[in-house]
Parts: C-alpha cells; structure tokens; sequence
C-alpha cells in the first residue's frame, strides 16, 4: 500500500505554512516499481499501474522481489555563508522493498519493508519506517464476471504508529486496453499523541498495450481524510509505462498535482 507517503504530505504542508518561504512542496511526484523473479520459481506479475493494485495475482507457489521508490520534490531552505535564506530543490522519498508469494492460485502473501528520506538542503537522513503484510485475494477467474474482482487487506507497523488498508480491486480488459480502478481505505493510529485517523485513497487508469514487453497508460489517484473538507483532498493524474524483459519490468509513473 502507498498510504505512508500521505502521511509524510500532511507534516510537510504542515512545516510549509510554518516556514513559509523557506520549505514549498511542488505539484509533481515520480514513482518506479522495478520486479524480478527468480527463473525457478515466478513468471513476472507485472503491474502497468504503479499507484494501482492489478486484480491478478501469482500462482500458488510462486515468488518475486519488488522495489518500490516514490520521488517527491521539495523545494527547502539552505542557508548561505552570510545568514540568508535560498531555496534549493531536494528530494523527499519513500523506498520499500516488497516479497510477494502465492498461496493459493487466487491467494497472494505480501511483505514489506519500508524506509523513508525526508527532504533537507544538507544532509537527508533514510531511516527504516517498519514493515506491512497484506493478502490479495482473486474471486474469480478472468472474464467469469463482468468485472474481475479482486480483495486486499493490508496491515502496517511503524515507528510512531499502526495502520489498516483495505482495498476494492476491479478491473476490465477490451482487447488491449485495460481499465482498473482501486476502492481504498485506510486507518492510522498514532500511538505517541493517541490521534486517529480515516483515509481515502481512489486509484483509476487505463492502459494501452502495444505488445507484453511495453504498455503505457494513464493514472489518476487522490488522497484525503473523511471528516475534512473535500476542498482539503489532494488529485493527480499522470502518464505512466510499463517496460519488461524476460523476468524483469519496470512500473514508472510521473504524477502532476491538479488541485
């Protein structure tokens, strides 16, 4: 799940309004998803949607890696020799690393580890977050229902706090267009100050694919908490590509913000 990084947008709108010049977030964010199978093992699951969980899962007995790297560039305070303030471009960033295996043929085990970089002028630090483990469930087989639909449960131990994922998976295949949307919410619990909090997380896009080794889409996703102001909910929409090899592909998404 990709809840974690929205966390890290609220504290950093938050230093904005208290730094004012000297932090500003941009409205584009770049997000890769590089997998491998071992040969042995998996054919590649590949995932043409990086924000968006596909319906499909791996066979029973099968496993492969993912690296997952989301890039948000924030513009940050340096200070120069004479005691000014310049703003300078740093990065802000979320690495996770995903082992994914099949249970059963409809049934998926997920794994993460995940790290996290905050954006400084000098210095960034990575620190390890905590871990997730999901399921991802199938309901039927592809084409049985006029819609493939597929289930998520997804659970997260961090540092600082507990988080609970759910997700609606759909999906619908016209030739060789493929249309996939992404019911999601969560629930996070901040230990340290007793705060909670319900999200909503909507993924929709559509892809083109021109052969198995190259297909390109569209993505839409939006952030925001139930009990705020809808005025409050984040939007982006960007183009994204999916590139594979043999048991190697590459998911990567560039993301504009449209509020």
């Amino acid at each position: 799940g990709r809840a974690r990084q929205g966390r890290a947008d609220r504290a950093q709108r938050g230093d904005t309004v208290k730094m004012d010049s000297k932090c500003r977030v941009t409205g584009c964010r770049i997000l890769a998803v590089v997998a491998t199978t071992l040969p042995w093992l998996a054919l590649a699951n590949p995932r043409p949607l990086p924000y968006s969980y596909p319906y499909e899962t791996l066979a029973a007995q099968k496993f492969e890696i993912e690296q997952y790297a989301d890039l948000v560039p924030v513009r940050v305070a340096r200070e120069n020799p004479d005691g000014t303030l310049s703003g300078v471009f740093s990065l802000r960033s979320v690495l996770q690393t995903e082992l994914e295996y099949g249970i059963t043929d409809r049934l998926e085990l997920g794994w993460y580890f995940v790290f996290q970089q905050g954006a400084s002028a000098a210095e960034p630090t990575l620190r390890f977050e905590g871990v997730k483990q999901r399921l991802r469930l199938r309901l039927a087989e592809e084409g049985e229902w006029p819609v493939n639909v597929g289930l998520y449960l997804e659970t997260a131990e961090f540092h600082d706090e507990l988080e609970v994922e759910e997700k609606l998976l759909l999906s619908k295949r016209l030739g060789s267009v493929n249309l996939v949307a992404n019911l999601w919410v969560a629930q996070e619990y901040a230990f340290q100050t007793n705060e909670t909090e319900l999200l909503y997380n909507p993924t929709l896009g559509a892809t083109y694919e021109f052969s198995p080794h190259l297909i390109v889409g569209a993505e839409y996703w939006a952030r925001g908490a139930f009990g705020e102001s809808l005025a409050d909910t984040k939007h982006y929409l960007g183009p994204t590509l999916l590139l594979q090899s043999g048991d190697v592909w590459l998911s990567a998404g560039t993301y504009f913000r449209l509020d």
